[in-house]
């Protein structure tokens, strides 16, 4: 299968007339990174360079369906900069602040359940929570949830049910504040922040909080619980060891530490306008998402978003358990968002982002 000439005679989309966009470099690069083609391969991707915006898609959304542009991912973490832009809205708005302590913020029986595992939620903050330094187990990254879902990915998890599983399979990490561990439970909990201090459900209160409707960013649905439907047509199969866990039940990753379906384009879309200044009210909240305040020296982990460079200089990042990823380089403007339908080629679509990035540069 030659990537590059379906990439450009089915997939390849040019939306401007912008003389500065150059997606056969890109789809070149695509092409080297995925001569090993096999069964569910394929990509999607999107790049919004100024006013010019284009897509690159490759492989089969579902037996006998071409993949294109309009195809929905799940996004697994990448919905914590989601999260993490809806709790700032919240603190520009005086409804919460970075520095309260979890205690205040969560229900007593949660409170309860992590004080019996020898957490401090007294001194946790909020703040803590959502750089990942609040020493927070993570529940996703245990061998017991990875085994629970192989074997029944139709079972329908709450909240409470993974929040126990914090608790039940491991212990903290750390003291708060004293380094950076990953941590989806520490997403669940800012969910249920959420859905407290607003009064709405979760992803009620994302869509109202960062502006979806306003922003036209109509490809970007809760996958259960939202006032938009997801259109089940339109979602992309996606694989892991194997499996096609299209069917898999999305509650499994659906509190605020993933939960979204979106396309690569709307996830771009999001990522350029977050960084532009338009989700919030003042350019401080941004400049507070993006500030190493708050975390110890070698956390790669702002406020719901990575920063990691690229030639000594910042680029905002964030993937997905899915093979899902978004980039934005301040330097060149340039966002890019894409999705692999399996998650070994994730990493392939990673590295070539990253070396396309660095040639916009030079």
């Amino acid at each position: 299968m030659n990537c590059l000439l379906r990439c450009t005679a089915v997939g390849l989309m040019l939306v401007s007339s912008a003389a500065s966009a150059n997606p056969d470099k890109l789809a070149a690069a695509l092409e080297s990174t995925m001569e090993e083609v096999s069964e569910h391969t394929g990509f999607s991707l999107h790049v919004i360079e100024g006013d010019t915006s284009y897509s690159l898609v490759e492989g089969m959304a579902a037996p006998d369906t071409m993949l294109v542009p309009a195809h929905m991912f799940r996004i697994a973490s990448i919905t914590k900069s989601y999260t993490a832009a809806a709790v700032l809205r919240l603190v520009e708005q005086g409804k919460l602040d970075l520095s309260q302590s979890l205690a205040e913020l969560i229900p007593p029986s949660y409170d309860t359940l992590l004080r019996s595992d020898g957490y401090d939620t007294d001194t946790i903050t909020l703040r803590q929570v959502l750089n990942h330094t609040a020493g927070l187990f993570d529940h996703a990254q245990s061998p017991s949830f990875i085994n629970a879902i192989l074997e029944t990915p139709d079972k329908v998890w709450t909240r409470s049910e993974q929040i126990e599983a914090l608790v039940a399979w491991g212990d903290p990490v750390g003291a708060p504040g004293e380094k950076y561990v990953y941590s989806d439970t520490g997403y669940i909990l800012l969910g249920d922040i959420i859905e407290r201090t607003t009064g709405s459900a979760l992803p009620l209160a994302v869509r109202e909080l960062l502006k979806f409707d306003t922003l036209g960013l109509r490809e970007t649905v809760w996958e259960r619980g939202d006032s938009v439907p997801v259109s089940h047509s339109m979602r992309a199969h996606q694989f892991l060891m194997g499996n096609d866990t299209y069917d898999w039940d999305p509650s499994i990753d659906l509190y605020g530490g993933g939960g979204l379906v979106a396309t690569p384009r709307d996830v771009a879309r999001f990522y350029n306008v977050l960084m532009s200044g338009k989700i919030f009210d003042t350019p401080q909240t941004l400049a507070l998402m993006l500030s190493a305040d708050g975390t110890p020296e070698s956390s790669p982990y702002r406020l719901g978003i990575f920063e990691r460079g690229i030639d000594g200089s910042p680029v905002y990042e964030h993937g997905g358990f899915w093979g899902t990823s978004v980039f934005h380089d301040p330097a060149t403007g340039i966002t890019v968002a894409g999705a692999a339908l399996k998650q070994k080629d994730y990493e392939r679509l990673v590295e070539t982002i990253r070396r396309f990035l660095k040639s916009k540069r030079q």
